[in-house]
């Protein structure tokens, strides 16, 4: 059994690690490595709760660097490709998902391919674009109607990709989880202006955490 109290209490910390004073940092390794130092340092945190923060820090610190296209390489164990995060491999991701291909389909070829080119171009587990059949959502709810759509909830089974299972060369889903739907009218009418607008922005929410 792990030593966490309250899931608020290992994101306060984790919070608390981006207030820090960076004026003697001089990039983002010394600024990652400062977060990683006061974190072992609490004492208001136990050793698993520690752990946890130092976990999500470290997840930001992959994304950022995947994202720039910097920091320090390493060859992958399991590939032998040289990858840049520390909790996986941003190749061995790509391949699994590009194994997997043909275990799903839209029946669109259009999204198929518009989803497939996102997931080649993952940057971290937890924010792959994937497709969700129907019959994997169960309690389906009328929520409201908003702009053009109606809006429903649903609990989608088994979640979404979390983490990278190193040992067993694969991702490993969070559980199952509430999700807002949005019944797209008129879909037959789908043009490529929707497409290329769909595109740009699953391309920029995979960048930036906040889109």
């Amino acid at each position: 059994m792990t030593d966490i109290r309250e899931d608020h209490v290992v994101w306060t910390a984790y919070n608390r690690a981006y207030t820090l004073d960076y004026t003697n940092c001089n990039n983002l390794d010394e600024e990652h490595e400062l977060r990683i130092q006061t974190t072992l340092i609490d004492e208001s945190l136990t050793e698993d709760e520690k752990s946890e923060v130092i976990k999500l820090l470290n997840k930001d610190y992959d994304w950022v660097n995947i994202r720039n296209n910097e920091g320090t390489i390493r060859i992958c164990e399991n590939c032998q490709d040289k990858c840049i995060a520390i909790l996986y491999c941003e190749h061995c991701v790509r391949n699994y998902l590009k194994e997997n291909f043909s275990n799903w389909t839209s029946g669109n070829n259009d999204i198929n391919d518009l989803i497939r080119e996102c997931q080649m171009k993952t940057l971290r587990p937890e924010r792959i674009v994937e497709w969700i059949p129907y019959n994997n959502l169960q309690n389906v709810k009328y929520l409201t109607k908003g702009g053009y759509s109606e809006i429903y909830t649903a609990i989608w089974i088994g979640g979404s990709y979390e983490e990278w299972d190193s040992k067993e060369n694969q991702l490993t889903r969070f559980g199952d989880q509430c999700v807002i739907l949005k019944e797209l009218e008129n879909v037959e009418s789908v043009n490529k202006r929707w497409f290329e607008e769909s595109k740009s922005h699953l391309t920029i929410s995979s960048k930036w955490a906040d889109v």
